[in-house]
């Protein structure tokens, strides 16, 4: 396998859905263009902003499919493949490889509390199941309940070179620095708060849900910061930090399908047990983002 490489911002997308619920092919395509256009370097569906865990695994596929014929290489695309099973797990990573995605990013198992051997287990029988096909794991503990140790992701790594990288959504960046000191790894921060101090400490790039709807400020954020204008970076990531206070930081995905209405794509409602915004909650979120010239 050769050596995979990504850097820069990776763009957690949203789920467009129609009026009815199911997934739709045209605003997924124009989502795509979207973000492409804006600059992303990579595309990360069928995540936690992607309502992942809510679709059927049918219309994860579907999806995956989607957006891989829509981006037409243009920029990689890292499709999550996670599940609470391992077999399904590696069901959704094979079909990720066979569809020609670049890469799969796998949350941990979720719901029943598992130790480290039982998480080796389960990444290593994914791993040896696509053994050419580069995977990244998903370290967010605090909404799987299970945990990526550094000592674990070190010993995956060793035994398992097709685990290239890891999305850490853990918002601690002392963790993030021990994952760093693993080596020739590629480390992806997924808080984005951190944004600017994970990429001066070492990371190689972001993953970000706010960034479904509003990737300038991270595209802008990391331009900057690549060619050394500190300044500016900074003042990209105190935007972010506003843009997060304003989407209450993806808690509500709700709050970024109406953002993608208000830029012109229609992503459509939330998955249930997901809820719609009220109308008032619909004017207090588009002031906030309207005051921040972001629409």
């Amino acid at each position: 396998m050769s050596r995979f490489e990504i850097r820069g911002v990776v763009s957690a997308m949203a789920t467009c859905l129609t009026p009815t619920g199911e997934i739709s092919p045209a605003a997924t395509r124009e989502l795509c263009d979207f973000l492409i256009e804006r600059g992303v370097d990579a595309l990360f569906p069928v995540g936690t902003t992607g309502e992942g865990f809510l679709l059927r695994t049918s219309e994860r596929k579907a999806l995956a499919e989607i957006v891989v014929q829509a981006v037409t290489g243009r920029v990689p695309v890292i499709i999550q493949t996670g599940a609470m099973s391992t077999a399904l797990t590696v069901e959704l990573t094979r079909h990720a490889q066979t569809i020609g995605a670049d890469a799969a990013g796998i949350i941990t198992p979720y719901f029943y509390s598992l130790d480290d051997l039982s998480l080796r287990q389960h990444f290593l029988q994914v791993a040896q199941a696509v053994p050419d096909f580069p995977l990244f794991l998903y370290n967010f503990p605090v909404n799987a309940g299970n945990a990526i140790s550094p000592k674990l992701l070190a010993d995956l790594h060793e035994n398992a070179p097709n685990i290239v990288g890891l999305k850490n959504s853990d918002g601690d960046l002392a963790l993030f620095q021990d994952f760093l000191e693993i080596g020739d790894f590629i480390i992806l921060n997924g808080h984005d708060g951190l944004m600017l101090p994970a990429l001066v400490i070492g990371g190689k790039g972001q993953v970000s849900g706010n960034s479904t709807a509003f990737p300038e400020p991270f595209v802008a954020l990391y331009e900057a910061w690549r060619r050394g204008d500190m300044d500016e970076a900074r003042s990209h990531q105190q935007v972010i930090n506003r843009l997060r206070d304003a989407t209450k930081d993806t808690r509500y995905l709700a709050v970024l399908k109406r953002a993608l209405e208000w830029r012109g794509i229609a992503a459509g409602p939330v998955r249930s047990p997901q809820r719609e915004l009220t109308p008032d909650e619909e004017r207090t979120y588009r002031g906030k983002l309207e005051k921040l010239e972001l629409l």
